[in-house]
């Protein structure tokens, strides 16, 4: 019997862990990741005003391959016949995925390898957030938006100022969605301020003490300030490469099979956060990618160049599901008419993102990738 093709997945986020579970019984699959176990970012939001969350939400890879192997450690550098970790360990590969993901300030994501670094960050800005009587977040992404919510349900008598740089929540999506979020966040006593940015605050940064100062001059009489303002790609691998580019924001280029060196590693290829693949860096668009990451490595190992495959096509426009707080939210749905709409009114729309994602917000679905045990829910 033939001995299976090697595929080395580097980065154990939504891709490389979907994608090795996926072709476990097909390649040889080894897995390289610095941390224990995964953090499941949007639960992390909820976590904060929910602690019990925090162990559910972060899930070790054990469980994960049946047949193939994990390896904690940090890739050094990558060669045509597989990569070198930092301590000089070599592993071998016929196919390598780099998907290394993004970071975003603490306690969202970690990239620390000592996970305690992560755990106590988070337990010490939920401790922080107990004590606060008035919160700002500058960001109204998903995250800004989301963590409003979550702190407005579970501590109605804090009070809440979101910082929104758009005329609404979510300002690249459309303006139905922002509206509909807009409602939310109003109705559980959220201030929206709107067209407005915080000078002092860069991506990246952790959570600052009050006041804070606003683009317009107003200052925000919070005691906690959130940056929420998004993820920055985690590109130090592959950058190193010299054929590798990045584009205005960050993201390794790739070519149509999302490979980001096909002259000089036509067997590696890019997933996720950190690949300028035309996807935006949420987990939605991971969604699209692992099943034509899986696809083209499966028919890779039966002797199929990839530059004859299919190339890949990123989302025309992709789902989102915003939760506020466990019981409201809205979808933008890429549906016509009254589908579409049904995502953001009050009541549907309430309905479809409790049940899609507020409820659980996915937690159970990756304790069932990863194969770790049940989890029965939160408060939603």
């Amino acid at each position: 019997m033939a001995s299976r093709q090697k595929l080395l997945v580097v980065g154990g986020g939504y891709v490389g862990c979907d994608v090795a579970r996926r072709l476990d019984q097909v390649m040889d699959v080894t897995l390289v990741e610095p941390k224990p176990a995964f953090l499941h970012a949007p639960a992390m939001i909820r976590a904060l005003v929910e602690p019990d969350l925090l162990t559910a939400a972060t899930i070790p890879y054990d469980g994960l391959l049946r047949e193939g192997r994990f390896v904690r450690g940090r890739v050094a550098a990558l060669h045509s016949k597989g990569v070198t970790l930092e301590d000089g360990t070599e592993i071998a590969s016929d196919f390598t995925l780099v998907a290394t993901g993004s970071s975003y300030n603490l306690p969202f994501k970690s990239s620390a390898e000592d996970i305690e670094v992560f755990l106590d960050a988070h337990r010490t800005l939920s401790d922080r957030i107990a004590q606060a009587r008035h919160i700002a977040i500058v960001g109204a992404g998903p995250v800004g938006t989301e963590l409003a919510g979550e702190i407005a349900t579970a501590r109605p008598d804090v009070q809440i100022t979101l910082i929104a740089a758009g005329p609404n929540p979510m300002p690249d999506l459309p303006e139905r969605l922002g509206r509909a979020l807009m409602n939310r966040l109003h109705r559980l006593g959220v201030k929206v301020i709107t067209h407005r940015t915080a000078p002092g605050i860069a991506a990246g940064m952790d959570a600052q003490d009050g006041p804070l100062g606003l683009s317009d001059g107003q200052d925000v009489a919070a005691d906690l300030v959130l940056p929420a303002l998004g993820a920055i790609p985690c590109t130090d691998l592959l950058s190193a490469l010299p054929s590798v580019r990045l584009d205005g924001a960050g993201r390794v280029v790739t070519d149509a099979w999302l490979r980001p060196a096909p002259g000089a590693l036509p067997g590696l290829l890019a997933g996720g956060d950190m690949a300028a693949t035309g996807d935006a860096m949420t987990i939605v668009g991971t969604l699209r990618q692992t099943p034509y990451l899986t696809k083209t490595l499966r028919a890779a190992a039966k002797g199929k160049p990839i530059d004859t495959q299919t190339p890949y096509r990123p989302w025309r426009e992709a789902p989102m599901l915003v939760p506020v707080g466990p019981r409201l939210g809205a979808t933008h749905l890429p549906l016509p008419g009254l589908l579409a709409l049904a995502g953001t009114m009050r009541g549907p729309g309430d309905t479809l993102t409790r049940l899609t994602k507020g409820r659980d917000l996915f937690v159970g679905k990756y304790r069932r990738l990863l194969g770790a045990q049940r989890f029965k829910g939160s408060r939603g």
